[in-house]
């Protein structure tokens, strides 16, 4: 017979494709799968953040402890306030990577309720990523929901 190159034979399919199509067929798989996991992400996630960056003069004030200076790191919780001074900022990264910066003379805290912040004074920056579930801004007697 010979040699029969095999683009020539009608009925070789070629290494190559085979190995594409399982290489599709198994990512098609995983992206299934990947969709069909949960993306809600649970209340809790937003009831303890870690200090991330601090410049110049943070205060952590715990409810059962004397204020002190911050430190990164730091586990901001439920009953814990963070304030900056003069000139100060700081920025808290939740575990669902919601991001929350705080500007100058700002008093911060994790509010009581599920994905809920307290403002007692200042301003800052709130970033919730998509399917994060947002977040309930309470700032005095004004709150505000805010979705990501």
């Amino acid at each position: 017979m010979g040699f029969v190159r095999p683009a020539m034979n009608p009925e070789y399919k070629g290494v190559m494709y085979i190995q594409s199509r399982l290489i599709l067929t198994i990512a098609s798989l995983a992206f299934a799968l990947a969709g069909g996991l949960p993306t809600e992400v649970s209340a809790d996630e937003l009831k303890e953040a870690k200090v991330t960056q601090i410049i110049q003069e943070v205060r952590v004030l715990p409810s059962n402890a004397s204020p002190r200076p911050a430190a990164v790191n730091d586990n901001v919780r439920q009953g814990t306030a963070v304030q900056t001074g003069v000139q100060s900022r700081s920025e808290l990264t939740f575990k669902d990577q919601t991001i929350t910066r705080l500007g100058e003379k700002t008093i911060f805290s994790v509010g009581e309720g599920p994905r809920t912040i307290d403002l007692g004074t200042g301003q800052f920056l709130l970033y919730a990523p998509k399917k994060a579930g947002g977040a309930k801004v309470k700032a005095g007697p004004v709150t505000a929901a805010i979705t990501g």
